[in-house]
């Protein structure tokens, strides 16, 4: 086709486009600089996209705090260590909970290693990630469905910022237990009064994180700052309805499952 008969076609082209635009305007829908934030997503904070709609809200996530680096100056903020006024009273989600949404977003329960080894089209595999380390596991194995292995990544990213921003050496955190089949269970609960017969790791929406244990990334720092906020992050997650957390005093160790 020639050039000129190519503009002759472009031109004749964006004319029928622009009658038709003229006469029917219903069928480009409303624009979208046109649209107003509804009543519900103006209360919740303003933050709507194009269409009018809160994003937070589609998203179903919950609106955090913003966290300042840098002073109106320009030099760094200082952010103080708090910490939880309780660790048990801050992480107090009961079995039954957890199973609940365990059963609501997991696998159906593993029988066994072998049965587990055919489920890993349904999990995601967490055995190596830059963000936390995996302890060697003996009872579990290192797969979650993907839902749990989101949660987990966001909980170690936002431990090694709070790090950053409070000034503690970095360390990473330590997962001591994920997936586990019925019979790990079984035989757990011989010597761990803590293992439920009604696990939920059965159903790859659970995890444990160490709250003794830290892997260095600088310089090994053995003190509670790690603990605390640890603690922190969690609260804060459990706050947004991320997940169930549980404090473990005998296994030294944070039992949480998405939600």
């Amino acid at each position: 086709m020639s050039r000129r008969k190519y503009l002759k076609w472009f031109f004749v082209i964006v004319s029928i486009l622009a009658i038709v635009r003229i006469m029917f305007p219903s069928v480009v829908g409303g624009r979208y600089s046109d649209q107003k934030p509804t009543a519900k997503a103006a209360k919740a904070g303003g933050d709507v996209d194009s269409l009018g709609s809160n994003k937070h809200a589609q998203a179903g996530i919950t609106k955090g705090k913003v966290v300042n680096f840098f002073n109106a100056e320009g030099s760094i903020a200082e952010h103080k260590l708090k910490g939880v006024w309780s660790y048990k009273d801050c992480a107090p989600d009961s079995n039954a909970s957890h199973l609940v949404a365990a059963k609501e977003y997991g696998v159906v329960p593993v029988e066994n290693i072998e049965d587990a080894e055919k489920r890993k089209h349904e999990l995601v595999y967490i055995g190596a990630n830059p963000y936390y380390k995996v302890r060697k596991l003996q009872a579990s194995i290192p797969y979650l469905v993907p839902r749990a292995a989101a949660l987990l990544q966001d909980i170690s990213r936002n431990f090694l910022d709070s790090l950053e921003i409070k000034h503690i050496p970095l360390q990473k955190l330590v997962i001591t237990s994920v997936l586990r089949s019925k019979d790990d269970v079984v035989k757990l609960g011989k010597h761990n009064k803590n293992v439920s017969p009604n696990s939920c790791h059965v159903y790859g929406t659970t995890f444990d994180i160490s709250y003794t244990h830290f892997e260095p990334l600088e310089a090994k720092v053995d003190d509670d700052r790690y603990k605390k906020t640890l603690s922190e992050v969690l609260r804060d997650l459990r706050d947004q309805n991320r997940c169930y957390v549980k404090y473990e005093l005998h296994q030294a160790c944070y039992h949480v499952t998405v939600r």
